[in-house]
């Protein structure tokens, strides 16, 4: 049937005054659905994508527009220029075929399952747009299950961003990681590679534990490499716990050929113990520092707080002196604050430095060091609300991040890092407590465990030979003298020998094998101006000195 020929003899020029109009109408949705539908059907196509024994019909120009690979092919002249049929070997046909549609709707859907075989094919056919999209949906999937294969990946196809993503992650959690299997599994070149990235951003002790990890993981094949991967341990920068209670009992450090240099510094840390108590801030004495040196009994002033607070909590990491949050006595008002200051204790020049503020504001909470990582709990904020929350600070990132919460939410309490754990302790919350939970860091879980014999609120909490002491406070009715000890290993309390008074709002702290309490209120709402000493071999309290200045909702740590 012959087609109508159009009718041309009319015409309207001259007729009337109306400028040209020019329109610009974006039918490319229109073309590109016309274009998948007649190649749906058969019409159109003029070349086959054989994948396999997949075939897939498609338009060379299309190809071409979105295919680098399918560009070069079909406009130079390489023999699939003149080819009906092309075929692409080495690549997953259903990724190829999801492609060619993309190509025609513009839609994929990108998941767990596919997202590894689009990103390797979109790869191999230099189609950026699609590879893009799957770098962004591997860098919202990082976890512990997946971060060595999203870490291949990133290598496999040369993504930064994801390599960064990995390494961030793996500081963030590398006790979790470096105690997983996949981690366990990784060949040395791997480990080495890992243990480069990563060593100097998190404490020698976790170092340590990767590398032994993954060592004794298979014994019979990763001995002969201990040598390559011990030396991303800083020795010197182990804690004297680590290389007291593991290390120096480890049988394959002595196999280490520099094995002199290691244990130089496993004596070295071994004979080092704190000189020194450091106070920090206080009711009255807001801004204050000030360090007692245990030998001389004498306190010299250090630099003053930036902002003066109280109810805070100060640890130390490696030589650097944490001040955390507090209340910073506004006109008499509470107002709890969030800011951390650090002050390194090895500088010449001592001075305070602001590091990133706490996601919440909060005072008389606990604070505690495991694994060179600052761990907060609890505490209540400037509208008196009790606060469960947690968060922990990475020191290579300058960041804190959010925790599961505690069971119960407490002020006045203590957190205490012992064997692994952290342990929250008394308090108080809709009354004076005697209960103590216990987070696992690496199942991010609370466990009620052993309560104490008596509530404490206001009270200190410190380690000493494997073993927690709960030292004074008050219990909802008086101030307290007495002392109690868990042991972990059978979960029980006992009580110990007395202090010499009774106390709460002070600070306590472990030196020279001996627990050091520092000043506090006794029974009649005075300032205890004395500072006690306590030795477990003998159970008994002794003072060795008097404060210079009023302290009570301090802080006190050890170096």
């Amino acid at each position: 049937m012959a087609m109508a020929e159009p009718e041309t003899s009319f015409s309207i020029d001259g007729t009337c005054s109306v400028e040209e109009q020019t329109h610009n109408i974006d039918h490319s949705s229109d073309l590109l659905q016309f274009a998948n539908e007649s190649r749906q059907d058969g019409c159109f196509n003029d070349i086959i994508v054989r994948v396999g024994k997949k075939n897939i019909p498609a338009n060379k120009m299309v190809l071409s527009c979105y295919s680098k690979y399918f560009n070069t092919m079909f406009n130079t002249e390489m023999k699939e220029k003149y080819k009906d049929v092309v075929e692409v070997h080495g690549v997953d046909a259903e990724s190829v075929e999801k492609l060619v549609d993309f190509m025609y709707t513009g839609k994929i859907n990108i998941n767990t399952n596919n997202v590894c075989d689009l990103l390797a094919v979109s790869d191999f056919l230099q189609m950026p747009s699609v590879r893009k999209l799957c770098i962004e949906y591997l860098l919202t999937t990082v976890s512990l299950q997946n971060c060595f294969t999203i870490q291949a990946l990133a290598d496999r196809f040369t993504i930064p961003k994801l390599t960064e993503k990995f390494n961030n992650f793996v500081v963030e959690n590398y006790q979790e990681v470096v105690s997983g299997y996949q981690f366990k599994k990784l060949s040395k070149i791997y480990v080495i590679k890992l243990l480069q990235s990563t060593h100097d951003k998190v404490s020698s002790d976790l170092v340590y534990t990767a590398v032994m990890n993954w060592v004794k993981f298979d014994l019979a094949s990763n001995e002969s490499y201990l040598s390559e991967v011990i030396k991303f341990v800083d020795f010197y920068k182990l804690s004297p716990k680590m290389l007291e209670d593991v290390v120096s009992v480890e049988p394959l450090i002595r196999k280490v050929g520099d094995v002199v240099s290691l244990f130089g510094a496993l004596v070295k840390h071994l004979n080092k113990t704190e000189k020194s108590l450091i106070s920090l801030g206080g009711t009255d004495s807001l801004t204050k520092v000030t360090k007692f040196d245990l030998e001389t009994k004498q306190w010299i002033q250090l630099p003053d707080l930036p902002v003066g607070r109280y109810k805070a909590a100060a640890v130390v990491i490696d030589d650097i002196l944490y001040y955390l949050a507090g209340d910073l006595q506004t006109d008499g008002k509470i107002t709890a604050t969030n800011t951390v200051h650090r002050m390194k204790l090895k500088e010449k020049v001592l001075k305070w430095e602001k590091v990133a503020s706490m996601n919440d504001r909060r005072l008389r909470f606990g604070a505690a060091v495991l694994n060179g990582t600052i761990f907060v709990f609890g505490g209540f904020d400037d509208n008196y609300r009790s606060l469960s929350s947690g968060e922990y600070y990475v020191v290579s990132l300058n960041k804190w991040i959010q925790l599961k919460p505690m069971k119960i939410a407490r002020y006045g309490h203590s957190i205490i890092a012992h064997n692994g754990f952290l342990y929250s302790l008394g308090g108080y919350g809709s009354e004076y407590l005697c209960s103590m939970e216990r987070y696992d860091p690496f199942l991010d879980e609370w466990k009620d465990v052993a309560p104490m014999q008596t509530p404490r609120y206001g009270f200190a909490a410190v380690v000493l030979n494997n073993a927690i002491y709960a030292i004074g406070g008050y219990d909802g009715k008086q101030r307290l003298k007495s002392v109690e000890k868990y042991n972990a290993d059978d979960d029980t309390w006992v009580y110990v020998g007395n202090m010499n008074i009774e106390r709460d709002f002070h600070a306590a702290c472990v030196s020279q094998n001996k627990i050091y309490v520092v000043g506090g209120l006794d029974s009649n709402h005075e300032i205890v101006k004395s500072i006690e000493c306590y030795d477990d071999q003998t159970d008994k309290w002794s003072v060795v000195g008097e404060t210079e200045v009023d302290l009570y909702n301090h802080s006190l740590v050890a170096v």
